[in-house]
């Protein structure tokens, strides 16, 4: 395809080859359409003569979908990468103008800036999303859901389904099956509520490996895939929910298949959708035998940990085993909640004040045989004790978190809900049976009414009083008295918007 003018002389008087612009249409790095590797321009044209008009436009919407990062296309390079000559088949470039999917602009010619061509490029169905942080705004702002083939669109369609799984994983978004199309609704988690495990996670070390020798375990499974508890995670938490170790988040190993990721296991095996379940997976997985054991010691994770995750998991470690050589081996009151297993919803900031407070208190003076100074040196300053007490990592990784309130808190809600009465009356009994209640005390308070005083904020109103439109004096005989001078005055403030009683009018 030469162009227009017949300038093709100038490509190579006027163009420096080594600055080469992404939209030229005769540029030399052009990708060739995948699925016809080789060929040449005119095998290519030879093949899409034959083929109907929708085939051409697929072929050309295809090509722009795996060409998006270039922008817009000049017909030159759709002609050399697919056959299709646009300026030929002018149906076809119709049909692409008319497209939802395609955006057409206008361009100056580089041979001749005078001459407008017409650069195609892929529209998708959300061009502001760009990455996992967009893809998460757009899902977010979609109160009513949006099927996830809507999204793939958005960059690659690889990264995209790797980035909602990542955020499903997490449970940033809510995820629903749709059984007629078996396609993803993907709706906004909302303010997500998390909660501590019961433990303090540690990564084992490279020669502490796991020594079950079944048929269906793993022999040496990567260090990065378990972690270390000292506390059993068993009673806490179920195969295929969702836990954060390190700031990463990851979904309790239920594998059936070594070599295998969750997402490809039996569908017994796979994790759910929601980040936690209501009863446990297939018996039968149990019986053929997960790859990866969840016991006292050890949660099993689904992928390995990251570097960053790790960092953060050994940060936590030594900041406590500092905080543990400052604080003396007291155990006692607040340093207990800190520097306990068991997990807390405190304030870690009010709690690294008290623990410094309860540690510098109750240090002793020095003796008469201990020098002062080498005292001295031993104490440590309270604003010490306190930095290293709010370490961000204690409170951020030092125990595993999870979405909800832990398996035998619900297990617990869920069998005593069934002996809390629905109706008012037997609640009223079982209150007084229990003395919680006094028993002159009413069923149902009296609803407690509106003052008319004060306005929505509970403030006072404010008087207005206004003059009535023509309102004139009748009593005129009093004008010069005593009397009339009061009224005179009463007016008056009325008229400032003043209080005056009833104004002796």
């Amino acid at each position: 395809m030469s162009n227009t003018y017949g300038f093709d002389f100038l490509r190579k008087e006027h163009l420096d080859e080594s600055v080469i612009d992404d939209h030229e249409p005769h540029r030399p790095t052009d990708v060739l359409l995948p699925g016809s590797p080789g060929l040449s321009t005119e095998e290519l044209f030879l093949q899409a003569q034959n083929k109907p008009d929708l085939e051409k436009q697929f072929d050309i919407l295809n090509f722009l979908q795996k060409h998006r990062e270039a922008g817009g296309l000049a017909p030159s390079v759709i002609y050399k990468s697919t056959g299709i000559d646009l300026e030929l088949d002018t149906k076809v470039a119709a049909m692409l103008k008319n497209n939802p999917k395609i955006h057409v602009d206008q361009w100056p010619d580089p041979e001749n800036p005078a001459l407008k061509v017409p650069h195609y490029s892929y529209q998708a169905t959300y061009p502001n999303v760009r990455d996992r942080a967009t893809l998460l705004a757009q899902i977010n702002r979609e109160f009513n859901g949006v099927p996830m083939r809507h999204l793939l669109d958005a960059y690659q369609e690889a990264e995209v389904a790797a980035d909602i799984s990542a955020l499903v994983t997490a449970g940033d978004v809510i995820a629903v099956q749709n059984s007629e199309d078996k396609d993803k609704i993907l709706f906004p988690r909302g303010e997500p509520f998390l909660v501590e495990l019961d433990g303090l996670i540690a990564i084992p070390r490279p020669n502490e490996t796991k020594s079950e020798d079944t048929d269906n375990r793993e022999k040496v499974p990567p260090e990065t895939v378990y972690v270390e508890t000292d506390v059993d995670p068993c009673p806490q938490i179920r195969r295929g929910e969702a836990v954060q170790v390190g700031g990463q988040w990851f979904r309790v190993s239920s594998a059936v298949k070594a070599g295998l990721p969750l997402s490809e296991q039996p569908s017994r095996a796979q994790a759910p959708l929601s980040v936690v379940s209501l009863q446990d997976l297939s018996k039968r997985n149990e019986v053929e035998g997960y790859i990866r054991p969840l016991d006292s010691k050890t949660l099993p994770l689904d992928a390995p940990l990251t570097e960053n995750a790790e960092k953060n998991v050994r940060a936590a470690r030594e900041a406590r085993e500092r905080l543990l050589r400052l604080a003396h081996g007291r155990t006692g009151g607040v340093a207990q909640q800190l520097l306990g297993s068991h997990a807390h919803a405190s304030n870690p900031m009010s709690m690294a004040a008290s623990f410094a407070g309860s540690v510098t208190t109750t240090r002793k003076r020095p003796t008469a045989k201990a020098s002062t100074t080498s005292a001295t040196k031993k104490q440590v300053s309270k604003e010490e004790l306190e930095k290293a007490a709010s370490d961000p990592s204690l409170s951020l990784y030092q125990h595993a978190r999870r979405h909800g309130c832990t398996k035998d808190v619900r297990e617990m809600y869920l069998k005593t809900r069934s002996l809390v009465p629905e109706s008012d009356q037997d609640l009223y009994k079982l209150l007084l049976q229990h003395k919680l209640i006094e028993p002159d005390e009413q069923l149902r308070r009296k609803r407690l009414g509106k003052a008319s005083n004060v306005d929505q904020q509970g403030k006072p109103k404010k008087r207005r009083y206004y003059e009535r439109k023509n309102q004139r004096w009748t009593n005129t005989h009093l004008e010069g008295t005593d009397i009339g001078t009061l009224l005179a005055l009463a007016q008056e403030k009325q008229k400032q918007g003043k209080s005056v009683g009833d104004g002796g009018m």
